[in-house]
């Protein structure tokens, strides 16, 4: 239920928070169980309930099984559920998603200082988080305290050299704890601790050894590091290197994000193509000029609900489009005028779109229209 229960009291009672602390362990281990064993839902049900001010028990647990499945592209189960953590983990893999990225090119200000610009996925998280309403790039709401910032945290993460280590820690390369690209990380975030702090959120000791800070931004990317202690010249030396088991599991994670945003590329591509070829057969057709995108509604803003990605209002547009289509199929058989109440209810593209969406999947029933109507034309607008 959210609830954490702690120990209050003058006088501490070991034995009674044992027994505390077995409850809660206990108690997570059957969250994490009813979570795996939760029934499957798909994408829509699951949007469908995020609107929803109340959902039972067992309607959290599927909504939360598909929430880990569809981030981590894999079967759930106790293990990745205690492993997401209630969606924090997922949060530091795009971190590292995004310090590992390469960066984008380097501007000049006026004074002629150069900057690195953050790279395109880090810079489509932050605008996606300002995009108004109407698509455009303003704030989507006009007093927002709450804006994460990610190329703030990746600038800090670059200006770090974190990704010159990570890249070779990836790689599987081992380190010790004076190598001195970890000695320079260190000295910069001793000299920059408050900012670190502001930006990263995270406390830099002035005491602490290099190898204890870049701990410190490992965890926060999702990795840790594991060590041996070959002995050397007669002397043990300590070499560190990321714990394979995380490495395996991030480029999992990250070739799957990849693909996901392959395949959502490759739809907006196939969503234009369609876009476009049902305006030139408009024009062909007809002699009527039509967007290539999804119209705007009356009041210029071309949302029908949904997400605010470009890809959904398309997506809704033309099942509007084909929902009224079914309509008027069924409604042809009645008369003309129960086709002209069904369209007048959709803007003068939505209509285009109906009849040219109806004239392919129901032929006959076209014909049968325009023989009945032969001024259909005008009811277009």
């Amino acid at each position: 239920m959210g609830n954490t229960i702690v120990p209050a009291g003058d006088s501490a009672d070991e034995g009674a928070q044992k027994w505390m602390k077995a409850a809660g362990i206990a108690i997570d281990e059957e969250h994490y169980r009813k979570v795996a064993n939760a029934k499957d839902i798909d994408r829509k049900t699951y949007q469908s309930r995020q609107h929803q001010d109340y959902l039972k028990p067992e309607e959290i647990l599927e909504c939360e099984k598909f929430r880990i499945q569809d981030t981590y592209g894999m079967s759930v189960t106790p293990e990745l559920v205690e492993k997401d953590d209630g969606g924090r983990l997922i949060k530091k893999i795009v971190a590292l998603e995004a310090i590992l990225a390469e960066p984008g090119e380097a501007i000049a200000d006026d004074q002629g200082r150069e900057f690195v610009t953050p790279p395109a996925v880090v810079v489509e998280r932050d605008k996606s988080e300002r995009v108004s309403e109407a698509g455009r790039y303003a704030p989507r709401l006009s007093i927002c305290t709450d804006w994460s910032n990610h190329s703030t945290s990746w600038l800090m993460r670059h200006r770090l050299g974190l990704r010159t280590v990570l890249t070779d820690l990836m790689d599987g390369v081992e380190i010790k704890g004076d190598e001195p690209m970890i000695e320079a990380l260190a000295d910069f975030s001793k000299r920059n601790a408050p900012h670190i702090k502001g930006i990263l959120n995270l406390t830099i000791p002035l005491d602490e050894s290099p190898v204890w800070i870049l701990g410190q931004y490992l965890a926060q990317l999702g990795l840790s590091t594991e060590s041996r202690r070959p002995l050397e010249d007669g002397k043990r030396v300590r070499y560190y290197r990321l714990n394979p088991e995380d490495v395996v599991f991030v480029r999992n994670i990250l070739e799957y994000r990849q693909r996901q945003r392959k395949d959502k590329e490759k739809r907006r591509r196939e969503e234009q193509e369609r876009n476009a070829a049902y305006a030139a057969r408009m024009q062909t057709q007809y002699g009527i000029n039509t967007p290539s995108t999804p119209p705007n509604n009356e009041d210029g803003n071309n949302k029908r609900g949904g997400m605010d990605s470009q890809d959904s209002l398309s997506d809704s547009w033309w099942k509007r489009v084909k929902y009224y289509a079914q309509l008027v199929t069924r409604k042809v058989e009645i008369g003309v005028e129960a086709v002209k109440e069904i369209l007048s209810t959709l803007t003068s593209d939505q209509r285009w779109g109906v009849m040219l969406e109806f004239e392919e999947v129901c032929p006959e029933g076209f014909a049968q229209l325009i023989a009945a109507a032969p001024d259909w034309v005008e009811w277009m607008g």
